[in-house]
């Protein structure tokens, strides 16, 4: 919008009641673009031609009004008896007065109504494109390892190797403490039009390190967005967020606090390049679809002629929420193993997940079940099991509170095996909005099945999770 179309959507405003009172109420959009376009809303009104008349006038005008309204009530009181009687006289001689009124001429000397003044149209002028908006977050937290390997081993640099963060794959170190920065994004949203969007996003991840052993920065989304590629769907393209946990983490809610299931056991990565079609089947947004085609590597480039076909359908009814997820991935060659052929090896992997939760006003419910089924040339298929039941809810407006459970089988079929759960639970203080502090508590406890031979100690870990969100208005 150009500082002319500007000025005149200022014109226009103060010709129409109530002028330009409480603009940064009544027209927010008009006020903060005149404001950065002439540095203040003062500035822009002089530019207009206007002056303080405008708003000083509009700004006068109610309480003289009501000044001038509780004056002619005073003179209007009680009314005197000579008014009185006057009233009476010329109601008696009402008949006589309008015969003679009748022929008169009418009275031609009182002054002519006012022309009205004209208003100008104001054409409507489109949104502003390109525009962009920078947004990010940070988890990090205080933590205390209060069960673990009691046992502390160091490498030649005197640092400890026990284990800061529960992952289900080893045993933390007991009496471990410190400060812990555990994700970090930074993220910029780009509207080229009104359909066309793109989206970068980098993340710092408390456990991808650089070789100097530095907390490492890595590409986690780049992607271009065409609204409504088709009807009630959009198009993707590049590195994008896989629909595996897209809609079981945000109705979870507490990524902050911990992954969920299947991506809390790596069952497959949270992004991958690819190209992407999701939308809604009815205009109602109760049925909807995501078809993805990746290449299966994640954050990392191609690396064989094989992809990852991704597909949910999750379904909204009122509070309800329900997604049947599906994904295969073909991998025809062995890993650590240098091969000529690739079709002779079949390492395929395919997972079936559901999720269902259902949301109210001051809690929510969700489970969910996935079963994966790992080929492997020449031996038994594995065949990871995991459940997963959480709770949350809302005691206040500034404090809420969270539950979960999850079990994790490595491999349904082999009869000798180490099964684990995760325990998690917590509250969620908000002091300030876009801040939460969470303390929560995460314990693993294993479960030996069979002849297999279990961790020594089990995990348990105290923390008080920091989340703050950060983000810059749209230009």
């Amino acid at each position: 919008m150009t500082r002319t179309a500007v000025l005149s959507l200022i014109r226009a405003a103060a010709r129409r009641p109530p002028g330009l009172l409480r603009m940064h109420h009544t027209r927010p959009d008009l006020y903060a673009r005149a404001r950065r376009m002439f540095g203040s809303w003062a500035a822009a009104v002089a530019a207009a031609g206007l002056g303080r008349v405008a708003t000083s006038r509009q700004s006068r005008r109610r309480p003289n009004d009501g000044r001038r309204r509780r004056n002619d009530h005073d003179e209007r009181r009680p009314m005197s008896r000579f008014a009185l009687t006057l009233a009476v006289s010329l109601a008696t001689a009402a008949p006589g007065t309008a015969a003679a009124a009748a022929g008169a001429p009418s009275d031609s000397s009182a002054p002519p109504a006012p022309p009205a003044v004209p208003v100008a149209a104001v054409a409507a002028t489109p949104p502003d494109f390109p525009r962009g908006k920078v947004s990010g977050y940070t988890i990090g937290d205080l933590y205390y390892n209060l069960v673990g390997d009691p046992v502390h081993r160091y490498d030649a640099k005197g640092v400890d190797q026990g284990q800061a963060s529960i992952d289900g794959k080893k045993t933390i170190g007991r009496d471990l403490n410190g400060v812990l920065l555990r994700r970090v994004y930074f993220q910029l949203d780009n509207d080229l039009t009104v359909r066309v969007a793109t989206r970068f996003r980098l993340e710092v991840d408390g456990k991808e390190l650089t070789s100097g052993g530095k907390l490492g920065v890595f590409v986690k989304n780049a992607y271009l967005l065409v609204k409504q590629a088709v009807p009630r769907g959009d198009f993707l393209f590049g590195e994008l967020t896989t629909p595996m946990f897209e809609g079981s983490e945000a109705f979870w809610g507490y990524r902050s606090v911990e992954k969920t299931v299947a991506d809390f056991w790596g069952l497959r990565s949270s992004s991958d390049l690819g190209v992407q079609l999701r939308g809604w089947a009815d205009a109602g947004h109760h049925l909807g679809y995501s078809l993805m085609v990746g290449d299966g590597a994640g954050q990392k480039p191609e690396g064989d002629r094989f992809k990852t076909v991704y597909f949910s359908v999750p379904v909204r009814w009122g509070g309800l929420r329900l997604e049947p997820y599906l994904d295969y991935q073909a991998v025809r060659v062995k890993a650590g193993t240098a091969a000529i052929s690739d079709t002779v090896v079949n390492n395929d992997q395919s997972t079936c997940k559901l999720f269902a939760g259902y949301e109210s006003r001051r809690w929510a419910l969700g489970a969910e079940a996935l079963s994966r089924v790992n080929h492997l040339a020449g031996k038994p298929n594995q065949e990871p099991r995991a459940w997963s039941l959480f709770a949350r809810g809302t005691f206040h407006p500034r404090l809420a509170g969270f539950a979960r459970l999850d079990l994790w089988q490595p491999d349904k079929r082999a009869a000798d095996r180490v099964d684990t759960q995760l325990w998690i639970a917590g509250l969620d203080w908000q002091p300030v909005k876009d801040v939460h502090v969470i303390p929560n508590v995460e314990a693993t406890q294993f479960l030996v099945r069979g002849a297999a031979t279990a961790p020594a100690y089990h995990d348990l870990q105290a923390r008080i999770t920091f989340h703050y969100l950060f983000s810059r208005p749209q230009s």
